[in-house]
């Protein structure tokens, strides 16, 4: 696991509660995809996860990635949906993304995902600057 950290956000105004499960969610998704990647024997593969922090003048952004199998991109629209996983079917409820994105927005963010099917995939969460 890397992580980069940007000293300078200081406080957001959040329930840390919340964003600590959304944040935990990320993680573990992005875990189980290292994983699933790593035994499918592929050599010479390392399996990463990233969490990041910046700030920039606009905007507070909180990033986790990975370098796990991808999102398909025929599914990738659907991933923030109600009950939709791609994990087999006991492995995973579906509801994870999907309340993560309600809690982020919830917080005034927002929740996007980039994935390269195979390769990566980089959760983002932004929110607007504290006032």
């Amino acid at each position: 696991m890397e992580t980069d950290f940007d000293e300078s956000i200081g406080l957001v105004d959040m329930i840390p509660q919340d964003m600590g499960r959304v944040v935990l969610n990320l993680i573990a998704n992005a875990f189980y995809a290292v994983d699933e990647k790593k035994k499918s024997g592929l050599e010479h593969y390392e399996p990463t996860v990233s969490v990041s922090t910046t700030k920039k003048k606009n905007a507070i952004t909180l990033k986790v990635g990975d370098n796990g199998m991808g999102i398909p991109e025929e599914v990738k629209e659907k991933v923030f949906q109600p009950f939709f996983t791609t994990k087999p079917t006991g492995q995973g409820t579906g509801l994870g993304l999907s309340l993560s994105y309600d809690i982020v927005k919830a917080h005034g963010g927002t929740l996007t995902v980039k994935t390269i099917s195979g390769e990566n995939t980089e959760f983002s969460i932004i929110f607007p600057p504290t006032k």
